[in-house]
């Protein structure tokens, strides 16, 4: 059991430990919209110099394996063996979680992970995403990002890393999400576009090499993709020099450039016809929409060629919701 009496009570910030000592405790935010609520932490500090590191899960928090697989590495980390230091939120969106909502908070109806940076000026989730970005992600050389499927979602595991238009801060991000391990990895080039609203968007936007990791999802709280999700933060801190050792190689890893959502023209059950990894051509069926009564009321085609990257898991969708994403290289 954790005693209280251990336990830092911090207001924004956690506060740094001495050389080669790790603490929790409790975050809370001075922002008046997000009074009441609690956000567990663990900082850890090494004996020697090194980089500063921001890793969170939860920004969607029906996402269980990267949540467990944070949790799991603070608690067996000797910080003793750390170079640097490294600041670990395991959960984000503390509504969210205790409402098993998928996606979105469910004070304001909206994805966290379309708000960062965030501003003070808007609803819960923005303030949320902006305390969470001032505080922890802005003050970090690196962010790591752990995500999975969500409730409904799955997908083959991959790592994201977006163009920030910083070759150097790109070339580090690449390496990051490569070093990861995971089988597949989208790394978005620089488009001039608006930020999307994700962590590692923002860090990207902000200078800060980052990535969003996707391993696990439909709800589960599942060992093999936790142990991906383990695997890969070590191999990342041994990347940045954080961790002695090097990264363990990873065979046959894909990268693609772009990940591509398509949506359904129409409300209804959603039956792909097409898995995790196939590859498809562009305008090959991949699936259908039914009504109610058992009618196909939409056919489903391929937008583009690419690899299935992830399916929507739950038969109901609404006009226009997500059915899925293909991987272009």
């Amino acid at each position: 059991m954790t005693d209280s009496r251990d336990l830092i009570q911090a207001i924004d910030q956690p506060p740094m430990p001495g050389p080669g000592e790790k603490r929790r405790g409790i975050l809370r935010f001075s922002h008046p919209s997000l009074a009441g609520w609690e956000w567990p932490f663990v900082i850890a500090r090494g004996l020697q110099d090194g980089p500063a590191i921001a890793m969170t899960s939860g920004v969607h928090a029906g996402e269980y394996p990267p949540m467990r697989a944070n949790i799991r590495f603070m608690r067996d980390l000797d910080p003793k063996a750390l170079r640097g230091s490294i600041v670990s939120i395991p959960l984000v969106d503390p509504p969210a979680f205790y409402a098993r909502s998928a996606f979105v908070c469910p004070i304001d109806g909206k994805n966290p992970n379309r708000c960062f940076p965030g501003t003070p000026t808007g609803t819960f989730s923005d303030v949320l995403a902006y305390s969470i970005f001032s505080n922890i992600i802005d003050l970090s050389t690196h962010l790591i990002d752990l995500h999975c499927g969500d409730i409904f979602e799955h997908l083959a595991p991959f790592t994201i890393c977006r163009g920030s238009g910083d070759a150097q801060v790109d070339e580090v991000a690449l390496g990051m999400a490569t070093s990861f391990g995971l089988p597949f990895v989208v790394a978005t080039e620089p488009t001039g576009a608006p930020l999307s609203g994700t962590t590692s968007a923002a860090a990207a936007g902000a200078g800060i090499p980052a990535i969003t990791t996707e391993a696990g999802g439909r709800g589960l709280l599942t060992e093999p993709e936790t142990q991906m999700q383990l695997r890969g933060i070590r191999n990342v801190l041994r990347y940045l020099g954080a961790l002695e050792g090097e990264p363990e190689p990873t065979e046959n890893q894909r990268i693609f450039t772009s990940s591509n959502g398509f949506n359904s023209p129409e409300e209804g059950m959603w039956l792909p016809e097409v898995d995790l990894t196939d590859e498809i051509e562009a305008g090959q069926r991949i699936g259908r929409i039914e009504n109610l009564f058992g009618d196909e009321i939409a056919e489903i085609q391929a937008p583009l060629s690419g690899m299935i990257l992830y399916i929507t898991s739950s038969p109901a969708v609404r006009k226009g919701g997500l059915l899925g994403s293909i991987g272009v290289a």
